[in-house]
């Protein structure tokens, strides 16, 4: 080899050398953001599933519950065919009493205008419609009369037995019945009765609308 070849094979060596270590350095810098973008979605992934569980649960613990499938048999009724059945109860003989105005019927917003804060536990029961109305015993007095149509009888036993009072007294001879100062409860297939006397006239006046709405509830 010639000095002058040695020489040109010295000079050319040192810039290839420098042109691959700069190549090289290229490559780890874009390896390196790679990576660093790889680590950057692997954490927002697993940052995020957590959160994405969590959401999950709490709209599955919103959820309403699936309703209990009705019993085997006869075919309830519902809506309007309910509805009338409700109003008919006021209709006919009511043992002596008589309804003043209307009968009134009620919803699940209704219920909350007509009992408040107690409207929850008879929601919470399946609650589908009630029935009020101002009455008046045959003399004259005053009386109001709650119909609750709770959809089943397993539902407005449930309701009778939250509402019993430690204080009310059975009555002789009327299953699922109470009763108490000025007042008279009792249930009957699907329906759940509440009346309120304002008088000891009208009182006394209550056994027979109950005795009389009892005979309507099929």
């Amino acid at each position: 080899m010639s000095a002058a070849h040695e020489i040109i094979v010295c000079l050319a060596r040192p810039r290839n050398e420098s042109l691959l270590d700069a190549v090289a350095l290229d490559c780890r810098g874009a390896l390196t953001v790679v990576f660093l973008a790889v680590r950057i979605f692997i954490f927002v992934m697993l940052a995020l599933i957590p959160l994405a569980f969590i959401g999950w649960m709490v709209r599955d613990g919103r959820r309403a519950p699936a309703p209990a499938a009705a019993a085997a048999g006869k075919a309830r009724a519902s809506g309007a065919e309910a509805d009338q059945g409700l109003l008919a109860l006021f209709q006919g003989d009511l043992g002596g009493a008589k309804v003043k105005e209307k009968v009134t019927l009620y919803d699940e917003k209704g219920l909350f205008d007509y009992i408040d804060g107690a409207a929850p536990i008879f929601i919470q029961r399946h609650f589908r419609k009630l029935a009020a109305a101002d009455m008046a015993s045959a003399e004259g007095s005053d009386m109001d009369c709650a119909v609750y149509d709770m959809a089943e009888p397993a539902n407005a036993q449930s309701i009778f037995d939250a509402e019993k009072s430690a204080t009310a007294k059975p009555v002789a001879e009327f299953p699922d019945a109470i009763s108490g100062p000025m007042s008279f409860v009792f249930r009957a297939g699907r329906y759940y009765v509440k009346m309120t006397a304002f008088d000891k006239k009208a009182e006394a006046a209550l056994p027979g609308l109950a005795k009389a709405l009892k005979g309507k509830m099929k």
